[in-house]
């Protein structure tokens, strides 16, 4: 009915590797105009392309063009169209005006979807290719909402203009004609619009969805287009100053131009801006609940019974994508209510859902649930777990139960048996299948979610063709109700949830990048790809519903920030001088001031916690005390502001941390000093970082004089990118000077050295270069002979896997940093030194090398320096013929392999490596702590056999009666079953010792897990008399203008990253133990891992001495330094946090206490059961005494797990 020309269409010559999915001529119904419009225009008529995956496909394959189609059929619909429908009496048919020879009829042309063309900063999941058999709309062009005419052309006729050309008549998408013209054979007799009987039209009536929705997409954007002039904005003061200058101008048009126009806006579903708000609202309830606890993603399956019985006959699912809408929508109702009211997973608290599409042909969600403390803590057992979620083929005992996993919970075939398939990435699956066995479910720090049980055949496993590796995780119980492909994964780490939100929200519409060109034709590589919108059917259906497409409970108040007297005015055209002349009303903001005012019990409360206490009442625009309640379930959150505003994103950061303030002003006071400007107060509070801060550092530590002011300032520009050093420099060297003088004076051999400026000056930049080798040598840089010893003339070298292990070693310095071991190692890797360099020529002199701690360190590393070594001296010996002696206890931890299997830690051990098999075997025969003990006549007999009995642990000597791993501890072990109560008996006293480092040290809490950390140091830290002092880190990422928008600031507050990142919020005491997350100077001490005792604290500088090892009492003058997550996973990219480096460690993890000493009391909390090898022997061999030892467990027996794997040890 509708003229198929084609008024432009780019043939760009060229090969291709792409299968046409769709031709335009027989299946475009409407005018086609550019594919993208000229400069200034919206693109018009062929803005939005029909696209079928495979079904013109096989039409063609089977009939051929359309030129092919029987004739008989052909003439019988003629016939019945020309008799019933008046539109084709009064107006021209495609077919005839094709056939008509004065005509030309246009080439055949191909569109070609092209996932590989990806925006590289976009999201693989928004541009890939279609995976469903479906109708698709294309529409081009960017998300800005500056879509085109999609009208219709008809010709009438007999019908010529006064030019003697063919009129034509264009059909709004809005006219009640354009229907029945576009789907003739869905409206045979020319009835007018849509009515409800649309049976047997299979793809077509996909199709017509999607032209629907289109339609009604066009028409809102259009209102939002042609309204934007009838109402402005601006903000107050810049309103009244834009009327002030056009009354002076006499110009009153100026007015007019004072607001700016709103452009897509947030209510727009599905838009850039909308997506974005959704995001923040979703951050701010993980914000205030914590990180999630459940991800659940749920695909429609188009067999359910209730689809099924409501087609009519010869139809498929994929006929009625409004039908699978429909009743996907319900199930996910009845899923909502089975969670939350049946408490399936525990006591959900908040719950965030989002529906997608992605070109698959079905709806699926992705559901996040937030569960309560108590849910939280009962899923921190493997049990539990298990109890909840399993990744196994069920037993043939529960057949209902196996035909369901094994229909829609196995992973498609992947990798060598299926290298083409959608999930591989580069030779392996992106999705980690197939996964290796596991006997039983466990979690480590490295981990962001639990890897599950999945036993081999021979340890329980059902023997079947696809075996528990291929297994999805899911719910048994939701499985079972809802019979679809229904994942469900333990999130138990708060960057874990944040990834996977921002995987799934933040990305935004499906798209495609596209082309057409002339079918059968070359064309080059080289042509004019355009990027468009993908609508699918299913998509189509859900939006022409109204369903909603995110989900979220509790609800969100979203909080404004505004500088005084710069808040949002809104008016309507022609009315901006009232709007101006009108009195400024309060806002959010400044009724928050006037709340604190009011109620000065309220003044604890930050602005974006507010709305959980207080409501706002839009009428009144004032905030009230919620005397219900239910203001409990409401979560606050401040907009996100760009850096580019200046003062407002300063004052976006202060209103995050800043309680009670009642006026601006009021919120520039920090400490009692008045700020000049909001980003003043940011930067005494530590929420911003510059160089300013490095100055003042060097001005407390002069005055201190607690270490050579040359060390800190090498500390400032090895670790804390100052931005120009040179002025750092120039401007403290006075200071420089006279700290050296007044040390020289306590060394009178100095004196000579330093008798004028220039010589002090001289001897103050040699001190600088020393101290600065010392740090480039932490780092992997410098020379590193002056760590080695020379005994009876032979060069030795001494490194250790940990640095905490190295300074135990005299001389000693980690493997990493002396062999220059890459990071990340790999099977293929080499170290990074030279034969030319200071290194190289160094190794080639040392006759021996010791390693210490060697069952820590992965395989790859001592490889790695295997090769190095070989290459460096010529010969293919192993170590390159160097005299090399491996230490280390096997019984001890061994290497990290995130997410690793019981084989892939074997597998990473120096044990598997065939360098083990080159090693001859010394081992110590005498206890030495056993000796001395026997020495001791007050040794008692628990006392002699607590050796013997450690050794057992380790070997696994010592089993349990029912289970084996879960063994009993010795009578005078006790029990506490409470934190509180642990760190009562741990450090009783601390209240009369807290004064005494030597005392706290030789105390500790040891836990498996980095998770209960900040929970036991805080009640110890409680327990120390005095106030606290809290540091707040400045956090940002990498290109901060743009990704601020998308990361917001409290999110970046809230992230961790286990022992590598300092938290956000430390809060410090005088006398606390700290311990060192950087290494600084290896030589002194100063190294990751090593502890502190704090002396003093100033705003910019932490004064700490060692308390433990041989560099006991050196001083470190700790000043704020940029630091990563050290994670190549972590989903924030170019994160950064400049904080102090430290953290409390009254409490330990057990991998981090390998290779120190302590002495004293030990305390375990193990709650979190050991889940490695090695955790409980290392935990128990810290005392020498079992009545030194303190165990905190979750259940009321007396057992605990214990963890070994005789292979290692064999």
């Amino acid at each position: 009915m509708a003229s198929v020309v084609a008024k432009w269409v780019n043939r760009g010559p060229g090969p291709s590797n792409f299968n046409p999915t769709m031709t335009t001529q027989g299946g475009m119904y409407h005018y086609m105009g550019p594919m993208m419009p000229s400069e200034g225009r919206a693109p018009s008529y062929a803005s939005v392309y029909i696209h079928e995956t495979d079904y013109a496909t096989q039409t063609r394959t089977r009939l051929g063009t359309s030129r092919q189609l029987e004739e008989a059929l052909m003439t019988q619909l003629t016939h019945m169209l020309h008799e019933c429908n008046p539109y084709v009496q009064t107006f021209l048919c495609m077919r005839e005006w094709a056939q008509s020879p004065q005509n030309n009829c246009p080439a055949t042309y191909q569109m070609v979807i092209h996932a590989d063309r990806r925006p590289s900063h976009e999201h693989v999941r928004r541009y890939n290719g279609p995976e469903a058999s479906e109708v698709a709309a294309l529409i081009p062009g960017n998300e800005d909402g500056q879509i085109g005419r999609r009208d219709i052309v008809v010709r009438r006729r007999g019908t010529l203009n006064s030019n003697g050309n063919e009129v034509l008549d264009p059909i709004s998408v809005s006219h009640r004609a354009y229907d029945p013209l576009s789907y003739v054979l869905l409206f045979p007799n020319g009835r007018d619009g849509w009515y409800p009987e649309l049976r047997f039209s299979t793809r077509l009536f996909q199709q017509y969805l999607v032209d629907q929705f289109c339609k009604v997409e066009a028409e809102w954007l259009s209102y939002l287009r042609h309204n934007q002039t009838q109402l402005g904005a601006a903000d107050y003061t810049s309103l009244r100053d834009s009327l002030g200058d056009s009354r002076r101008a006499e110009d009153e048009a100026d007015a007019v131009r004072a607001g700016r126009l709103f452009i897509l806006p947030s209510t727009y579903i599905g838009g850039d801006r909308y997506m974005r708000q959704q995001m923040h609202d979703i951050i701010a309830i993980s914000n205030q609940i914590g990180h999630p606890d459940i991800v659940l993603t749920m695909t429609c399956n188009p067999s359910w019974p209730e689809i099924t019985r409501a087609l009519l006959p010869n139809q498929t699912p994929q006929d009625r994508p409004d039908l699978c809408a429909r009743v996907f929508r319900l199930k996910m109702k009845d899923l909502m209510s089975l969670v939350i009211n049946e408490e399936v997973f525990g006591t959900v608290v908040a719950h965030v859902r989002v529906i997608e599409f992605q070109k698959r042909g079905l709806p699926h969600a992705h559901v996040v649930f937030f569960l309560d403390e108590v849910s939280k803590n009962d899923l921190r057992t493997p049990e539990n777990v298990d109890r909840i979620i399993s990744a196994e083929i069920p037993s043939a005992q529960d057949p209902e139960l196996q035909e369901v996993v094994l229909k829609h919970m196995i992973h498609n075939p992947c990798g060598e048996h299926n290298p083409t398939a959608v999930c591989m990435g580069e030779r392996y699956c992106r999705k980690g299948f197939p996964k290796s066995f596991k006997h039983e479910t466990s979690q480590s720090d490295s981990e962001y979610y639990i890897t599950y049980r999945r036993r081999a055949p021979s340890a329980g496993g059902q023997p079947v063709v696809v075996d528990n590796s291929w297994v999805v995780p899911h719910s048994p119980v939701l499985l079972r109700s809802f019979a679809c492909h229904l994942n469900v994964e333990l999130c138990v780490s708060r960057v874990g949830g944040i990834k996977y939100l921002f995987k799934y929200v933040c990305k935004g519409q499906d798209r495609v990048t596209m082309e057409i060109t002339a079918k059968n034709e070359r064309y080059d590589e080289i042509s004019n790809f355009q990027d468009a919108r993908y609508v699918s059917a299913s998509e189509a259906a859900w939006r022409l519903f109204s369903f909603d497409i995110v989900d979220r409970n509790p609800p969100v108040v979203r909080l404004a920030v505004h500088l005084p007297n710069h808040h949002t005015v809104y008016f309507e055209k022609e009315r901006e001088q009232k709007a101006a002349l009108r009195p400024a009303t309060g806002t959010k903001l400044t009724e928050w001031f006037k709340a604190n005012e009011k109620y000065p019990s309220a003044r604890h409360i930050r602005y974006h916690k507010f709305p959980t206490y207080f409501t706002w009442k839009t009428r009144i625009k004032s905030w009230t005390y919620d005397f219900s309640g239910t203001g409990a379930n409401v979560v606050g959150r401040i907009y996100t502001v760009s850096p580019r505003e200046g003062e407002r994103y300063f004052l976006g950061l202060l209103l995050t941390q800043v309680p009670g303030a009642t006026s601006f002003e009021n919120l520039r006071n920090i400490d009692g000093e008045q700020c000049t400007s909001f980003r003043q107060a940011c930067l005494r509070l530590g929420l911003l970082a510059d160089d300013a801060e490095w100055k003042h550092a060097i001005r407390d530590s002069f005055w201190s004089s607690f270490v050579p002011l040359s060390h800190l300032f090498a500390t400032i520009l090895a670790h804390c990118q100052p931005s120009d050093p040179l002025s750092l420099w120039n401007d403290h060297l006075d200071m420089f000077l006279t700290d050296t003088r007044n040390r020289a004076r306590r060394q009178p051999i100095r004196r000579q050295q330093l008798r004028n400026d220039h010589h002090a000056t001289s001897y103050v930049l040699r001190e600088v270069q020393e101290a600065l080798q010392t740090h480039e040598r932490s780092s992997g840089k410098g020379d590193y002979r002056r760590h080695f010893l020379r005994t009876r003339r032979k060069q030795v070298i001494a490194v250790a896997t940990s640095a905490v292990a190295a300074v135990l070693l005299d001389g000693g310095r980690t493997a990493h940093s002396v062999f220059k071991i890459p990071i990340p190692v790999s099977a293929e890797s080499t170290c990074s030194f030279s034969a030319n360099s200071d290194t190289g020529r160094t190794l080639q002199q040392v006759d021996l090398i010791i390693w210490d701690e060697i069952v820590m360190c992965h395989r790859h590393c001592i490889e790695t320096v295997d090769r190095s070594l070989r290459d460096l001296m010529q010969t293919d010996r192993p170590f390159g013929g160097k005299f090399v002696v491996l230490a280390g206890d096997f019984r001890q931890i061994l290497p990290v392999v995130p997410g690793g299997s019981r084989g892939q830690i074997v597998s990473a051990c120096v044990k598997a490596s065939p360098l083990y098999r080159e090693c001859r075997f010394l081992r110590l025969t005498e206890n030495m702590r056993l000796a001395a003990l026997r020495a001791d006549p007050a040794a008692d007999v628990e006392a002699l056999n607590f050796p013997e009995f450690l050794l057992s642990v380790g070997e696994g000597r010592l089993q349990g009666e029912q289970r084996p791993e879960w063994i009993s501890l010795p009578q005078s072990v006790a029990f506490e079953h409470t934190i509180r109560s642990l760190c009562l008996k741990v450090f009783q006293g601390i209240r009369d010792n807290h004064a005494d480092p030597a005392w706290l040290t030789k105390r500790v809490i040891l836990t498996t897990k980095n998770r209960p950390l900040e929970e036991v140091n805080e009640v110890i830290g409680n327990m120390i008399p005095g106030s606290y002092r809290t540091y707040l880190s400045a956090d940002k990422v990498e290109n901060e203008d743009t990704n601020a928008l998308i990361y917001p600031t409290e999110m970046l507050n809230t992230l961790t990253a286990g022992s590598a990142l300092p938290d956000h919020k430390l809060k410090l005491k005088k006398g606390f133990i700290v311990m060192l997350l950087r290494n600084l100077d290896p030589a002194t001490g100063h190294v990751n891992g090593a502890r502190y005792v704090i002396e003093n604290m100033t705003n910019n500088l932490l004064f700490l001495h060692v308390t433990t090892g041989s560099h006991q009492g050196n001083r470190l003058c700790l000043p704020r330094m940029p630091c990563g997550p050290g994670d190549d996973n972590f989903p924030i990219p170019g994160f950064t946090r400049t904080q102090f480096p430290i953290r409390t460690c009254f409490a330990l993890t057990t991998n981090k206490a390998q290779g120190q000493s302590f002495g004293g009391r030990i305390g375990l909390d193990l709650r979190d059961h050991c889940f490695s090898h090695g955790q409980l022997y290392v935990a128990l061999s810290k005392t020498t005494h079992p009545g030194n030892v303190t165990v905190l467990t979750r259940e009321s027996n007396e057992t605990t797990r214990n963890v070994v794997y005789p292979e290692v040890l064999q």
